[in-house]
């Protein structure tokens, strides 16, 4: 196990930066944290479980379970997972959080996708920037635009399989701004 433990570190320390998976829009290095890892390097697979945060620059993806899944690598093949490529995919599942500065996005299942730059959630999503609450069935982040879909088309029967509210409906709820919230939300000075 220590063996597949240090190759799988290795393995991550000496891919390019384009190929490491893009959570945050800053990039750089993801650093994951896990009370357990498991490393299936035939199926260039790697599990982290028990209170898993991956954090890059100022975003985090929270879970029960990560999957980080490795793609063929083209040139060469041997043991110790140097026939693992660039990152495919990575599956967050049970009590999963995004969060970045600005929204705290929550559901059941979260699917970031390498080559789409998506993360695909699912399960009673709840996403929240500021006092502002919007409820769906799926929400999709494009983390190349920073733009968010809740419950885009194509996206209804995964929610629906995840156990989630079968309406379809998106809530959103919103505060009015006033002067008063603005001075709280800064930081600002408070008298009591």
């Amino acid at each position: 196990m220590m063996m597949r433990l240090l190759a799988l570190v290795s393995l991550l320390a000496g891919l390019p930066a384009a190929a490491m998976a893009q959570i945050g829009s800053q990039g750089g290095p993801m650093d994951i944290t896990a009370e357990h890892l498991e490393v299936f390097d035939t199926e260039r697979r790697a599990v982290f479980s028990g209170e898993v945060d991956a954090a890059q620059g100022d975003a985090n993806l929270r879970s029960d379970r990560l999957e980080v899944f490795f793609a063929q690598r083209t040139s060469g093949s041997g043991a110790g997972g140097s026939s693992w490529g660039e990152v495919d995919r990575v599956i967050a599942t049970g009590n999963v959080f995004y969060v970045t500065p600005d929204e705290v996005a929550r559901g059941e299942r979260a699917v970031y996708e390498l080559t789409e730059e998506t993360i695909v959630m699912t399960g009673n999503v709840v996403l929240t920037r500021g006092r502002d609450v919007i409820t769906g069935n799926c929400l999709v982040v494009d983390l190349a635009t920073n733009n968010s879909r809740v419950n885009p088309p194509g996206c209804g029967g995964q929610a629906e399989d995840a156990g989630t509210d079968s309406s379809g409906r998106v809530r959103l709820i919103l505060y009015p701004t006033s002067d008063g919230d603005e001075d709280d939300e800064d930081g600002g000075d408070a008298e009591g």
